[in-house]
């Protein structure tokens, strides 16, 4: 399979600087070597770039210059019969993949594996920070003008959306989870049989929506296997159960782009993180070599 890896090398629509290194430190631990490996046709990565006389005041509306540009980037790769990889610096960068998997197949559903829930609103939020925010986003919960730049026009169905390996959500997400039809598979229940029942979650969904985007944030994986995150979650699946249940999740629904998110290379001096962020791009992609 070819496989376009597209770099977003901003962490919110801040670079060069922390988790916006970590596109580059994903590709520099073997990406390409390890999907060539696997079978797979890795094209030369191309990196977005968000033009200096383009920036704003408003960090929401640069993201949706950025999101965009992701958007068009995805949906030229889909167009072009090629999966894109997308390595981003944080999770804000998921809504212009689910954005370009929308616009090249008709609809869009979501897998996100995060130890968090991303779903806050302005109105939830008791931290103020975007970066937990963007799955709210995609859902059409918030900031309709920075979905829209990103090519999702309607929002993601919650029944065309699940998240996969939370152990640290607020209440208000925890609300927003029992309000909406979301499907959920906690970190603690992804013990040995987190492959079955990831494809058990998901494969009654998968006709929801025309194509999926799969995210990951990699702190799902825990401090161990990724050191230097900065909100560490309580609970975390083994690197075995994590593997098997993405690689679940990709076979279960009709997978159109991948996207790893939310790796700081400063914190991670061995660069194990970078290292897991190789296998799982291959765990996903191994059903379709």
């Amino acid at each position: 399979m070819q496989v376009r890896p597209i770099l977003v090398p901003y962490a919110g629509d801040v670079a060069r600087w922390g988790a916006a290194r970590g596109p580059a430190a994903m590709m520099a631990a073997g990406m390409a070597d390890a999907l060539r490996a696997a079978g797979h046709m890795p094209a030369e990565p191309l990196e977005i770039v968000f033009p200096r006389e383009r920036r704003t005041r408003d960090s929401i509306t640069n993201l949706g210059i950025i999101s965009a540009t992701v958007s068009d980037a995805v949906a030229a790769a889909i167009g072009q019969g090629a999966m894109p990889l997308v390595l981003q610096g944080n999770c804000t960068q998921a809504v212009g993949p689910a954005g370009g998997v929308a616009r090249a197949c008709g609809g869009a559903g979501i897998a996100w594996f995060d130890a968090h829930g991303d779903m806050h609103t302005l109105r939830t939020t008791s931290t103020g920070l975007i970066g937990g925010m963007p799955f709210a986003v995609a859902l059409g919960w918030e900031f309709d003008d920075w979905r829209e730049a990103a090519g999702l026009a309607r929002p993601v169905a919650a029944a065309a959306a699940a998240l996969i390996g939370a152990s640290d959500l607020d209440p208000e997400e925890e609300e927003a989870l029992a309000a909406h039809p979301i499907a959920r598979l906690d970190a603690a229940q992804m013990g040995e049989d987190a492959g079955p029942r990831t494809a058990a979650l998901l494969a009654p969904r998968a006709a929801a929506a025309p194509g999926w985007y799969l995210h990951i944030d990699l702190d799902v994986a825990g401090p161990v296997a990724v050191p230097g995150q900065l909100t560490n979650a309580p609970h975390w699946p083994s690197a075995t159960a994590l593997a098997a249940s993405v690689a679940a999740a990709a076979g279960a629904v009709p997978l159109r782009c991948l996207g790893i998110a939310a790796y700081n290379p400063e914190g991670d001096p061995q660069g194990r993180g970078a290292r897991l962020a190789v296998e799982l791009a291959v765990s996903a992609l191994a059903s379709r070599s």
